[in-house]
Formats: structure tokens, C-alpha cells, sequence
């Protein structure tokens, strides 16, 4: 795969949190990218939960893909996807040359900083390994960050209930408990 159609490949994964046979799956009758929201459909078939997937995706994801296809054959799969077992590989290959660019970018203390950091690092401090299901992990944990409501996430993550949702994700939902207390009305003049 070239550099671009891997970005995008990242992209769509982080921002629809699809599987990487889901994403596999994806053909060009699948991408709705010329409508005010544009969105990725995957059909019950290809799906964990064997229902159809509807999965949006921001404009500018949607450009980089129509310019992506424009001189591919409209036939075939969206993205010429290494074999399954290889996915891993070429992501954490993307994200070790990643990290030696970052690296590089700094000078002394940064530097050393930045070597002592476990920013883009495969294993982690904590010994967790990069796969390419990482990116659907991704895709939850930004949405509870950003703030996003816990059913929202549970649609875009396609949970079968909000306890999954809330067991995966709900320690990453920003300032829950001091917010909750102050829906308390004044009690102390």
C-alpha cells in the first residue's frame, strides 16, 4: 500500500472504528463521500454483530478518499489490504518510522525527553503492543475524551450495550463525577 492510501486506511479506521475485516470489505458502492455528512457502510455479512453498519466520517476524510480513488478501477476493494496477519506489521512498521521522525526532529534535552517517552513506542512502558485493532480502541477512547455522550459512543462503536460501552470507556469520560455533584441544587447559603 503507498503512503497515502495507508494514512487514509488509519484514518477511516480511527474515525469509524471498523474492524480490519470490516474495512476489508469496503468497496466503492460502500462510500457515500458526495453528501453533506458523508459516511462508510458495511453490509450485515461483514460485521462482527451481523448487522449493517453505517459509519460517518469527516469531510476531509471523505476528500482524501474521492482523490484517492479517482484513478483506481471503480471494481474491487478500497484498499489493497496486506494479509490479515500482516496488518500489525505494517502498522507498527508506520508507527516505528513515525516515532525515529519525531526523534529526529528534536535536539538536547528535548531529545532525551523524547527518547524517554513511550510516545509512538511498540511495546509501551507498560509492555502493551500495538495491533491494528488498537485503532478501534482509538476511535472510543477520543470519542469519550472529546466528551462525546455515552450513547453516542455506543452507536459509533456498535456495542450491544451501554455496560460494554461504559466497562471499555467510561474512565475516559472527562470530569463525570465533579459535574454530577453540582446538578445538586445549593444546599449551605
Amino acid at each position: 500500500m503507498t503512503a497515502q492510501a495507508r494514512v487514509l486506511l488509519y484514518a477511516v479506521a480511527i474515525q469509524t472504528g471498523l474492524r480490519s475485516g470490516e474495512i476489508r470489505s469496503l468497496t466503492r458502492g460502500r462510500l457515500f463521500l458526495d453528501v453533506e455528512h458523508p459516511y462508510i457502510t458495511c453490509k450485515a455479512g461483514s460485521t462482527k454483530n451481523k448487522k449493517d453498519a453505517k459509519q460517518y466520517i469527516r469531510p476531509e476524510v471523505a476528500e482524501g478518499l474521492k482523490q484517492y480513488l479517482a484513478g483506481r478501477p471503480s471494481e474491487g476493494p478500497v484498499f489493497g489490504l496486506p494479509h490479515p496477519f500482516e496488518m500489525a506489521k505494517m502498522l507498527r512498521a508506520d508507527v516505528a518510522a513515525a516515532r525515529k521522525a519525531w526523534l529526529a526532529k528534536a535536539r538536547g534535552k528535548e531529545r532525551t525527553r523524547r527518547q524517554q517517552s513511550d510516545f509512538l513506542a511498540n511495546p509501551n512502558h507498560e509492555g502493551e503492543i500495538l495491533d491494528f485493532h488498537c485503532l478501534r480502541h482509538t476511535c472510543g477512547a477520543w470519542f469519550a475524551l472529546a466528551g462525546a455522550h455515552p450513547k453516542a459512543v455506543q452507536s459509533i462503536m456498535r456495542h450491544s450495550t451501554i455496560t460494554l460501552t461504559m466497562d471499555t470507556y467510561g474512565h475516559l469520560f472527562p470530569g463525570q463525577d465533579a459535574e454530577t455533584v453540582l446538578l445538586f441544587p445549593a444546599m449551605v447559603g
